[in-house]
């Protein structure tokens, strides 16, 4: 859509730049967006991806922020946006719970401020909308909670939405909101977006303050946006990081993308590997020049880092984040409250984290995470490529229906011809190396499977290179959205991410 068009575009359909422009220029009111928001909201209830929303807070702020422009007064890059924070983001105003039932109601669950990354996006004019539904306690990939319910995917609501931040991703692919933050931990940012047919960036780790997110991982974890395009991203990532965007090429005439097809591009579902081949044949056709080599040894560096890191220093953050932050909440009563199956990892790891085994192996960790760090690093350098590009999930979203997709976290998932993959190589396997290693990552559509639903891509770059990294990813979304004249009409269902409206919304 054009700049020009965006004033005729239905309110809640408008990106986070359109909506932002049209804000600063008073040819939106800030009180008639936020109403429009929150009516999607309303009648998209449904896919349960709100947790909470203050109807009356965030149309009187919007009216505030409409009275500050009429007065003149100066504008911030997001004024008058309402932007909604996965519910593991603290927030003053709204409860946060991280999904699990000990901390709803807890005294001072809210914490005392709002978090860091909250402070920043308010101090550029950002409204609350609401929280999101998150897999409890962000330690799962479906969003199936024992406790706040099960999050819909927009684009077939009996499907799962993918986690953890599965009500971020399903909020912003049905409109509820331009944008939203999540968290990424190990892929909990990038699967959801991915399974909702929309963008999202994981940061290199340390690029956005993490102070007042409940904590999982020190080495691993971040917050970072979703959106519907990139552009959106790199405005967030501004905001949020204090540093200026790059510019977006003007082409892909020459950019340098690679694959390593042992580790990433092996038992893709078959609809899967259709969309990603012809979203790599249409950026080949834009000019891109990919180089195919397998990361050295990446199987053996990457296997098994990421959930000891996380069980190891979950195991140390959860209970001094509590005594710090919840009002005497104990890792005791968390654990006990929790789903079954969490609960039994929860106990677990509290058991075992001072053992000489669990240190040994957590030492053995951190030094295969700088391994791989490094193998990686090389990569990039060697082939002189801009990122490493994959699918983000080698499945599209599974049915929730299933038993084995509504277990947390769900230990295998139905394939759509039958069998079960584990939840681990389904999901987990190609997001792990960006998560141990750093790197940027960010996700964008790429198509749809014949059934209509959204497959997403990844580009991983190098560690510190997040402004061109998304910068990049503006001029690939266009060429993934617009077919050079050579593509046969059809080979693509949906292949401009836009044109896909979600089944579960009118």
């Amino acid at each position: 859509m054009k700049a020009s068009d965006a004033s005729s575009e239905a309110p809640h359909r408008l990106t986070l730049v359109q909506a932002a422009s049209l804000l600063r220029d008073g040819a939106l009111r800030a009180e008639d967006y936020a109403a429009a928001l929150l009516a999607r909201c309303h009648a998209g209830a449904g896919l349960n991806a709100f947790s909470a929303i203050d109807d009356q807070a965030v149309l009187a702020a919007a009216r505030e922020a409409d009275l500050a422009r009429a007065a003149g007064q100066p504008l911030g890059q997001l004024h008058g946006i309402p932007l909604a924070l996965k519910d593991n983001i603290a927030s003053e105003r709204l409860p946060t719970t991280a999904g699990t039932a000990a901390l709803a109601g807890a005294p001072d669950a809210a914490g005392a401020r709002d978090a860091g990354v909250a402070e920043r996006l308010y101090a550029e004019g950002a409204l609350l909308l609401g929280k999101n539904t998150m897999h409890e306690l962000a330690m799962g990939w479906t969003s199936d909670n024992p406790h706040f319910g099960r999050v819909g995917n927009p684009h077939a609501p009996q499907r799962i939405a993918g986690g953890s931040s599965g009500g971020s991703a399903a909020a912003v692919a049905a409109f509820m909101v331009p944008a939203a933050i999540g968290s990424d931990t190990n892929g909990s940012i990038r699967i959801p977006a991915a399974l909702c047919g929309v963008a999202g960036f994981r940061p290199s780790v340390g690029r956005y303050p993490t102070e007042g997110v409940v904590p999982l991982s020190h080495t691993l974890d971040t917050v970072g946006p979703i959106a519907r395009s990139a552009a959106d991203l790199a405005l967030l990532d501004a905001v949020m990081s204090g540093q200026p965007p790059q510019a977006p090429p003007r082409g892909l005439a020459g950019v340098r993308l690679a694959l390593s097809p042992r580790y990433y591009l092996s038992r893709l579902e078959p609809e899967v590997e259709r969309a990603f081949d012809q979203a790599r044949r249409r950026l080949a056709a834009h000019g891109v020049c990919w180089v195919e080599a397998d990361v050295p040894d990446l199987h053996s560096l990457a296997d098994g880092i990421a959930p000891t890191l996380i069980g190891h220093e979950s195991a140390r953050a959860l209970p001094d984040w509590l005594a710090a932050r919840t009002g005497g909440v104990s890792m005791d009563r968390l654990m006990a409250e929790a789903g079954a199956d969490l609960h039994e990892a929860l106990h677990a790891a509290q058991q075992t984290v001072n053992s000489p085994a669990a240190r040994d192996g957590y030492r053995a960790a951190l030094r295969r995470r700088m391994a791989l760090g490094g193998a990686l690093q090389r990569y990039f350098a060697q082939h002189a490529v801009l990122a490493l590009v994959h699918p983000v999930a080698r499945v599209a979203a599974p049915l929730a229906s299933a038993p084995e997709a509504r277990r947390s976290p769900a230990p295998a998932v139905p394939l759509a011809a039958g069998g079960l993959m584990t939840a681990r190589e389904a999901f987990g396997q190609n997001v792990s190396p960006a998560s141990i290693a750093a790197l940027p990552s960010v996700v964008l559509p790429a198509g749809f499977t014949r059934e209509g639903l959204p497959v997403g891509i990844a580009f991983d770059a190098p560690h510190g290179s997040d402004a061109r990294l998304l910068a990049l990813a503006q001029t690939l979304q266009q060429a993934l959205q617009h077919p050079p004249e050579q593509d046969a009409p059809g080979a693509m269902p949906g292949s401009a991410v836009h044109t896909l409206e979600p089944q579960a919304l009118p």
